[in-house]
C-alpha cells in the first residue's frame, strides 16, 4: 500500500470536509445576528482614511474622538547611533512617539494601561506570535512577516497595523519592526503624528542606501519603523523587485525574535499587496463591521489565496457581537485561523 498517497488523500478527504474560512466567518457573523452577505454597496462611499478617530472598536471606551491630529515630529539621530541598537542596525534616526496623542484616538501605547482594545490584541496577537517564533516541525515559513490588509479602504488596517505593533512591543523577548508598505497611500507615520523625508521608496530605488538609513527607531525599546516616505506610483513595481527581496530577507532574518509587520495597500484597490504575498508567511485580512460586502471578501481572500495562514479580523464591531454578556466584541470581533 502506498501510505503517502493514502495520507494525502486523507488529508484531501479532510479538506472537502472542513468549511472554508469564508464559510467559518459567515456561520460566526450569522450567529451574531449580522447579514454579511447584503451590505450596501461600498461604490458610492468615499473611502475614509486608516487613520480616522475611532478606527478600531466602535461603542465603549475606546472610540475615543481626539482633540486633534498632532503636530508631526521630526527624526532626530540615533542616541549611541554608532553602537547599534535592539534592532541590529548601526545609525539610523531616533523619532520619539506621542503616547498621549495616540492614546487619544484610542490607541495602544506601550504603558500598561488596562483597557478593552488592549485584551483584544493580546489574543489576536498570541497565535500570529506561536506562528512567527515557531521552530522545529512547528515552524511556519516566513511566519515572522506579517502583511496586514483589507479589502477596499477605509476599513482600518493601519490602525490595525500600528495597534498589533504597538502590542508586540510589550512582549519581553520580542522585536517588532513596522514596515510601511502602502506605497500608494503611506498612512503609518501620519497616524502615529510623525514624519520621515525618506524611507522604503528610497531604499528600494537607490542600492546605495542601508536599511539603517531608513530605519526610525521609537521610545519605545522593541518597536522600530521603516516609513514608506513617500507615495509612488510604481510602488507594485518596487516591491516585486529582486532589490525588495534582498531587504526583505535581511530585515528578517537579522534575528530570531523579529517579527515584522508590513501594512499593505488594499488588495482590490492596488496590486502592491500581491507583490509581497511571496515574502510573507502569515496575513491579516481587516474587515470593516457592516460595510464590507461578502463579495469583497470573497474577492480579496481569492486573490490571498497563495497564502496558508490568513486570518480575518472584524473591525468596528464594537459591543455590538457581544450578546450582552460582556464579551470582547472587537478581536476584530472575530477571529478565523487560515489553517488547522
Amino acid at each position: 500500500m502506498d501510505w503517502t498517497q493514502t495520507s494525502e488523500r486523507r488529508k484531501m478527504e479532510r479538506k472537502k470536509k472542513r468549511p472554508s474560512l469564508i464559510e467559518r466567518a459567515a456561520e460566526r457573523f450569522s450567529s451574531s445576528g449580522v447579514d454579511f452577505s447584503e451590505k450596501p454597496t461600498t461604490s458610492a462611499r468615499k473611502a475614509e482614511a486608516d487613520s480616522r478617530p475611532g478606527g478600531g472598536a466602535e461603542g465603549g471606551e475606546m472610540a475615543v474622538e481626539p482633540k486633534g491630529p498632532p503636530a508631526p515630529v521630526e527624526p532626530t539621530p540615533a542616541k549611541g547611533s554608532d553602537g547599534g541598537g535592539k534592532d541590529g542596525y548601526r545609525g539610523g534616526n531616533h523619532i520619539d512617539i506621542d503616547l498621549d496623542a495616540i492614546a487619544e484616538k484610542g490607541m495602544i501605547t506601550s504603558r500598561g494601561e488596562r483597557s478593552r482594545m488592549t485584551e483584544e490584541f493580546r489574543v489576536i496577537k498570541r497565535p500570529l506570535l506561536l506562528r512567527a517564533l515557531a521552530t522545529g516541525e512547528e515552524a511556519v515559513k516566513d511566519g515572522n512577516l506579517i502583511m496586514v490588509t483589507s479589502a477596499i479602504p477605509g476599513e482600518g488596517k493601519t490602525y490595525t497595523s500600528v495597534n498589533l505593533a504597538m502590542s508586540i512591543a510589550k512582549e519581553r523577548d520580542v522585536f517588532v519592526l513596522l514596515v510601511d508598505a502602502d506605497l500608494s497611500r503611506p498612512n503609518v507615520m501620519p497616524t502615529l503624528g510623525l514624519k520621515a523625508d525618506r524611507g522604503l521608496v528610497d531604499l528600494l530605488e537607490n542600492e546605495d542606501l542601508d536599511v539603517a538609513d531608513v530605519l526610525m527607531r521609537t521610545n519605545i525599546p522593541n518597536l522600530s519603523i521603516i516609513p514608506a516616505g513617500r507615495s509612488h506610483s510604481m510602488g507594485t513595481e518596487l516591491l516585486a523587485s529582486e532589490r525588495a527581496g534582498q531587504v526583505i530577507n535581511e530585515i528578517a532574518m537579522r534575528y530570531r525574535n523579529r517579527v515584522i509587520i508590513f501594512d499593505t495597500a488594499p488588495v482590490l484597490a492596488s496590486s502592491e499587496g500581491g507583490a509581497l504575498l511571496k515574502h510573507v508567511g502569515q496575513i491579516i485580512l481587516v474587515v470593516e463591521f457592516e460595510r464590507t460586502k461578502e463579495v469583497e471578501v470573497l474577492g480579496a481572500l481569492d486573490m490571498l489565496d497563495n497564502c496558508e495562514h490568513i486570518n480575518l479580523v472584524l473591525n468596528k464591531a464594537g459591543t455590538r457581537l457581544a450578546g450582552g454578556h460582556g464579551g470582547s466584541a472587537y478581536y476584530g470581533s472575530y477571529y478565523a485561523g487560515g489553517d488547522d
